[in-house]
């Protein structure tokens, strides 16, 4: 899979957690950092958000530095009175550096991943945004889902997802995704 870009001789990789030496958490941690500077002081010290991913995307320019990145989690969420279990793909700490972006490559990032949980069977992608990226991952083929979504907090039980956030949902083997309150049962990622 190769980006649109001006930048040359990119290549994309699937990743298994497990298979994440610590020169490769390093490489994924700084991309983080410089993406995410808010958080920066908490991706110096770990490469995940609040739960450990089960896989990764990483793309990598000719140099073999990574210059985009996505983590997936793996989640059996219930959802609505019936509680219906929906086994998802939860999208992480997705991030392209800012010299990439524009050029198409997030939008091949994403088509990985998505592509990648497919193969594994998950039943939908399930990411949590801010609302400003609504558009972002709406022209993704993201669906923004009306819910109440809650997470598990060791201090106070189950709460809801900070406000900021609005959860997204992607079609794979579950092409609409039940109606209703969601449960992370977990933290959220």
């Amino acid at each position: 899979m190769k980006a649109t870009t001006e930048h040359c001789r990119i290549s994309f990789s699937i990743v298994n957690e497990q298979d994440i030496s610590s020169e490769l958490d390093k490489a994924i941690r700084k991309i983080l950092v410089v993406c995410f500077p808010a958080d920066c002081e908490y991706y110096q010290r770990q490469s995940w958000w609040h739960c450990i991913p089960s896989y990764r995307v990483l793309v990598r320019d000719e140099k073999g530095s990574i210059v985009a990145h996505t983590a997936v989690v793996e989640r059996i969420v219930t959802v609505g009175s019936k509680l219906s279990e929906v086994r998802v793909a939860g999208v992480q700490s997705f991030c392209v550096l800012p010299s990439y972006r524009g050029t198409g490559l997030s939008d091949n990032v994403m088509s990985a991943a998505m592509e990648e949980a497919n193969r594994r069977g998950f039943d939908a992608g399930l990411l949590f945004c801010v609302d400003r990226l609504k558009t972002v991952y709406g022209r993704m083929g993201w669906v923004k889902l009306d819910a109440a979504v809650y997470m598990a907090d060791d201090r106070e039980g189950r709460i809801l997802i900070p406000a900021k956030n609005i959860a997204m949902f992607y079609p794979l083997r579950a092409k609409q995704f039940p109606a209703g309150d969601i449960d992370l049962a977990g933290t959220d990622w």
